[in-house]
């Protein structure tokens, strides 16, 4: 069974993961340094708890009576993990630091690029399909931009942003999205104007991207590697959109990234009126061929969210639950702006792969959590699989340090990750079987990281600048290089 509406977050069920032993380490400088320079990183963190998925639209792996199930639901104040500037800490200055993680607390990995792409548009497929409804503007973003853009761009980005706050989790959020290469670009089209949706199916009518926009044109026209930007007037705007970030109470960077990128694509989204209700005929669409159903499920998502946002951040996740009584396969697939990947809760020391597979492992669905079966008529265990049916241009994994057997802690594990040549198909099992697109080489670019414990602690950002590739970590408005 495909579905045809576009859902936003994905995560996996936390009773699928074990409790892992909380060892205290710390990656020092030095360490950053090194592992920049031999091509590896090794993240280690020391205290979590498991959160409930946020986002304004989301897919919920339910262990209920269906695989998949479009919700919406927040983070309770008092379960989100949070930020507070007066425990923030000071790296001192290296040369060439800060490729991948984090002083000791890395837990998001904000994006990895497939920048092979970016650098040769003439490769990329467009995302816009021959489909019903209103469309605004079809993606221009991918067009080589000019070398006077390049080189005017080439010395900017090095801006520090004022911490108004308690806003450390915006902060580091921003510098990792600003130097997020295609969406740079974009914000720096001349007529920007023209993109802009103010229909009824954008919250804010554009106001959130000019913003935003507004925002980053600052951080990168100054030359001044010492000058600092206020966020102030965005944060007002953001605010206004989610009003859980008005005020100046600790926040989650990944809750606020989520809001942020929903916010923007709302903004840009070329479906400027929502189409009509579709009837869907699922025993005829079982009966096609799956990457067919693949690419039509994709088609309903664009008749709901087309946007640049989407272009860059969206895949496509597919999801099979299978009953172990009849072997009745029911497959679904969503739209995904993001990944929660457990981490491996027996051992002291995992990776970034390992972690994606086991995202992608089957889970049993048993007891409780047996879900209907469609040919049984009657609650049967089955299992849930996910594998990636279409690879976004930019890939967004959060790690997932929370545990929820111990309360409000902090997993402390060693992740190692590739800096570069980040391979989703060389992975076992993880590709669908019908994916017949191109393989991606993903290249990391910006972290964002949270030091400290579950109850308050600092963010900070790791990016490489998208025209020199140097690396610079970013502390509210200090920058180091």
């Amino acid at each position: 069974m495909a579905s045809g509406r576009a859902s936003v977050y994905h995560a996996r069920t936390p009773s699928m993961t074990r409790q892992m032993p909380s060892p205290n380490n710390q990656t020092n400088v030095s360490s950053l340094t090194r592992a920049i320079q031999t091509g590896s990183m090794n993240v280690a963190t020391n205290t979590a708890r498991p959160r409930p998925l946020s986002g304004l639209r989301q897919a919920s792996m339910d262990r209920g009576n269906s695989l998949i199930r479009n919700i919406t639901t927040s983070i309770p104040p008092n379960q989100r993990r949070t930020s507070t500037d007066a425990n923030r800490s000071r790296i001192p200055s290296q040369d060439r630091i800060l490729t991948t993680t984090t002083t000791n607390n890395a837990r998001y990995i904000n994006a990895a690029a497939n920048e092979s792409a970016y650098d040769h548009p003439e490769r990329r497929e467009s995302n816009t399909s021959n489909v019903s409804g209103t469309i605004a503007k079809t993606s221009e973003y991918d067009h080589r931009p000019s070398l006077t853009i390049e080189s005017r761009l080439r010395s900017g980005g090095l801006t520090g942003l004022q911490n108004l706050g308690n806003t450390c989790f915006m902060n580091s959020v921003l510098q990792c999205l600003s130097n997020t290469k295609p969406l740079l670009l974009f914000c720096f089209k001349e007529n920007l104007s023209e993109y802009l949706n103010t229909s009824s199916t954008s919250v804010m009518k554009g106001v959130l991207m000019r913003e935003y926009v507004t925002l980053a044109r600052k951080m990168w026209t100054s030359s001044d590697g010492h000058a600092v930007v206020s966020p102030s007037s965005f944060k007002n705007t953001i605010g206004r959109f989610a009003p859980r970030f008005l005020g100046y109470a600790q926040q989650d960077s990944q809750e606020f990234l989520r809001y942020l990128l929903q916010g923007l694509h709302e903004d840009v989204n070329r479906v400027q009126r929502k189409p009509s209700p579709m009837k869907i005929d699922e025993k005829v669409e079982e009966r096609m061929k799956e990457k067919d159903r693949a690419r039509l499920s994709w088609e309903r998502c664009l008749l709901y969210d087309n946007s640049d946002i989407a272009d860059i951040f969206a895949g496509q996740l597919k999801s099979t639950l299978e009953c172990t009584h009849c072997q009745y396969q029911s497959t679904t697939f969503d739209m995904f702006w993001d990944l929660s990947i457990p981490i491996p809760r027996t051992k002291p020391s995992s990776s970034v792969q390992e972690c994606v597979q086991l995202f992608m492992s089957k889970e049993d669905l048993d007891g409780n959590e047996k879900p209907m079966c469609a040919r049984c008529k009657q609650k049967r265990r089955c299992t849930k699989k996910f594998s990636i049916q279409k690879c976004p241009n930019i890939l967004v994994l959060h790690l997932k340090r929370f545990s929820q057997t111990r309360g409000r802690t902090k997993l402390s594990t060693h992740i190692d990750f590739p800096i570069t040549n980040f391979r989703l198909d060389e992975l076992y099992d993880v590709m669908s079987q019908s994916y017949d697109g191109p393989s991606p080489t993903y290249n990391l670019f910006g972290i964002s990281n949270h030091s400290g414990t579950a109850y308050s602690g600092h963010y900070i950002a790791q990016c490489k600048h998208p025209f020199t590739n140097y690396w610079h970590e970013f502390n509210d408005s200090s920058r180091t290089t």
